[in-house]
């Protein structure tokens, strides 16, 4: 009995919070969905559907059944949403090795360092039927074609498609190509030629080229360094940013300050709001008689979706504007403008509208900091409101270290989890750049935008690169900093689920049960901290072979091995540096394990042997790993214990799903 009553009590305690879990649910059905090792067919998500909502039905006129009944609605609503997206959309293409003729219609144009690249829809291949799916080309560096969205063109180039993993448990580049469209990436041999200049274009189109206008005049006013992270905020554009200064902003901890998301829209709505609120107050008639604030809010959301559109309308932007949306008309009704409820609402829409969005770093990242915002602030708007009466200034500086180490805290471990790095001096950096990008640097990106098209944005672009000149100068100094950049291990997907439940859990609830939350999250860097790096690491190609033996991890590297595979190996084994193994036979012995350059005559008592090249059996049954096994299995890694060798590769780990190409049988 004592039991049922503190169990009443705590429901009681949290009325209307257990809606929150229903986005829950429905996010954990579709990272389900996900790790399946092959596609499910599609009538076990209507199939599921369906039962769910005869569960729903039957359990109405019961309280805990209809709960139950509710979560497993969005739960299979949410699986069988992400089967019908990847169903949707259409299936890889082969794409063929060597020189190629491509012809398509531009339908992006991003502006890189040296160079351009577009995106061309309905693609075509040496004149044969178009493609179902997009192309990225990378421009020649000197090609001086002006290009508008819409514009038929043609050129020879080299093209490939999506990479296989690194390493087992890698970033999927295919899967995220898959959802984006995406045939293949490549770079032009000759300059582009436009076959069919564009048509009167529409929206989408005038959108494309007014960011293409916006991003050369930014270029034609300001320097490289300041000029390309205006051209981010104003566009949506990070193409274009030097690889040294976007790492400095990845170091300081500061890579949201390019990645535009809830921060920026919500500087944009917050200055829109305040202007709207100020000029229509500024009539004593108009104050008395206008619903001032309720206009200032519809202004301020119509400048953060014209703000969104123009900066692409990422996953980020769409979850901020549904926030701001319910904000508003919060602000409309009089009610309060953020809450749980909203973020869960924003959420929900999102996994309907782009399920995949989940597995993504974005997602995970804004949604993470929003929802400690919101749960931080409400657990401490009484202390914070005494201290605001007697200390105002001092609140504001405490808002910005507060907000700062929610934000960086919540949102940390999913960058971990992405990137395999810590950035340990991201509040020291937060309270600066960050007001220094709303009261400054936007706000003349803003008037710079409103004077464009009058000839008359230099004035306040040179301004805003002034406030941008110092956040850089923050990030070099503080990339310079010792530990700056603190890389970590390849994180094991169990621990980031109890780490993403532990937060979840400690957010939405109000009473004490709560704090078994961190319990999870403690469990979850547990699991993170006892994972075991592979004592044997080989590539794709099996150009790139990793030994760990005595504590050293050497590496082999055979020509043509590719350096994006090394720096995606880079964090393995926590920033341990990889030592060239120096060979001078056909075969070296590196602990248990037997490099072999050239089928070895005898093994030995080697656990593993590892060949760049085919073994074609040799010293079998011995375990082996060669180019004929990655090639069939993808990489393919190896831990070596007392009790034996436990291998893993890449198929295994994907599994076969409509993102993976096949591999050969």
């Amino acid at each position: 009995m004592f039991v049922l009553r503190k169990l009443a009590d705590w429901i009681e305690a949290e009325r209307g919070r257990f809606s929150l879990l229903l986005p829950v649910a429905m996010g954990a059905a579709i990272l389900v969905y996900f790790g399946l090792p092959e596609e499910p067919p599609l009538w076990l998500g209507g199939a599921l559907l369906l039962a769910a909502i005869a569960m729903l039905i039957a359990g109405w006129r019961y309280p805990a059944a209809r709960f139950i009944a509710a979560l497993a609605l969005a739960s299979t609503l949410g699986f069988t949403r992400a089967a019908l997206r990847t169903d949707a959309e259409p299936p890889l293409t082969h794409i063929p090795s060597g020189a190629l003729e491509v012809s398509g219609i531009v339908t992006r144009i991003e502006f890189l360092p040296a160079s351009r690249r577009i995106t061309l829809d309905d693609p075509s291949l040496d004149h044969n039927p178009a493609l179902k799916r997009a192309l990225r080309l990378r421009l020649r560096a000197n090609d001086p074609t002006a290009l508008r969205i819409g514009d038929g063109v043609s050129a020879y180039a080299m093209l490939f498609g999506p990479d296989r993993p690194a390493y087992p448990g890698a970033w999927d580049s295919a899967r995220q190509d898959f959802f984006g469209g995406i045939a293949a990436t490549g770079f032009a041999l000759s300059p582009i030629v436009i076959t069919t200049p564009a048509a009167p274009d529409a929206i989408a189109d005038t959108l494309q080229n007014l960011r293409a206008h916006i991003a050369e005049t930014i270029a034609a006013t300001l320097p490289i360094n300041t000029g390309t992270v205006a051209t981010t905020l104003l566009t949506g554009d990070e193409q274009a940013i030097p690889p040294q200064e976007r790492q400095n902003f990845i170091t300081a901890g500061l890579a949201h300050i390019l990645a535009v998301a809830g921060l920026h829209v919500g500087i944009v709505m917050g200055l829109a709001f305040w202007a709207t609120r100020f000029l229509l107050s500024l009539h004593e008639r108009l104050a008395l008689r206008l619903p001032v604030k309720p206009i200032a809010a519809v202004a301020a959301l119509l400048a953060g979706a014209g703000y969104a559109a123009l900066t692409g309308a990422h996953v980020p932007i769409l979850r901020s504007l549904a926030m701001a949306s319910l904000a508003t008309l919060g602000v409309i009704a009089g009610r309060r403008a953020l809450s749980l409820r909203g973020l869960a609402i924003a959420a929900t829409l999102i996994l309907l509208a782009t399920p995949e969005a989940i597995i993504g770093v974005s997602f995970q990242m804004s949604f993470s900091a929003v929802l400690a915002l919101i749960a931080g602030y409400d657990a401490l708007q009484l202390h914070l409101a005494r201290l605001r009466a007697a200390r105002p200034m001092m609140v504001h500086v405490i808002a910005l270290a507060f907000t700062s180490l929610l934000a960086g805290g919540a949102s940390m471990p999913f960058a971990a989890f992405q990137f395999q790095q810590i950035q340990p001096y991201w509040i020291p950096a937060n309270l600066i750049a960050v007001p220094l990008t709303a009261f400054w640097v936007l706000p003349w990106g803003l008037a710079a935008l409103a004077l464009m098209p009058f000839g008359l944005a230099a004035p306040p672009l040179i301004a805003m690169s002034w406030g941008i000149g110092i956040i850089l100068w923050l990030t070099t100094r503080i990339a310079a900093w010792p530990h700056a950049m603190l890389p970590i291990a390849p994180m094991p997907d169990e621990a980031i689920l109890l780490i993403a439940a532990g937060l979840i859990w400690l957010c939405i609830w109000r009473a004490t049960p709560r704090l078994a939350g961190l319990g999870l999250i403690l469990a979850g860097l547990g699991v993170a901290g006892a994972a075991r790096p592979p004592d044997v690491l080989v590539s794709p190609d099996a150009r790139l072979i990793a030994i760990r033996s005595d504590a050293q991890i050497y590496l082999i590297r055979q020509p043509k091995a590719e350096d994006f595979t090394l720096a995606q190996w880079a964090p393995v084994w926590g920033g341990a540096p990889l030592v060239p193994a120096h060979c001078t036979a056909s075969t070296c012995r590196l602990g248990p394990v037997l490099l072999a350059l050239s089928p070895p005559e005898a093994c030995g008592d080697a656990k593993l042997i590892v060949s760049p090249g085919p073994l074609r059996g040799a010293c079998a049954p011995i375990a082996a790993i060669d180019r004929f096994s990655v090639f069939h299995n993808g990489a393919t890694a190896a831990w070596i214990t007392g009790r034996g060798i436990t291998l893993r590769s890449d198929r295994e780990t994907q599994g076969e799903r409509p993102w993976v190409m096949p591999y050969p049988k």
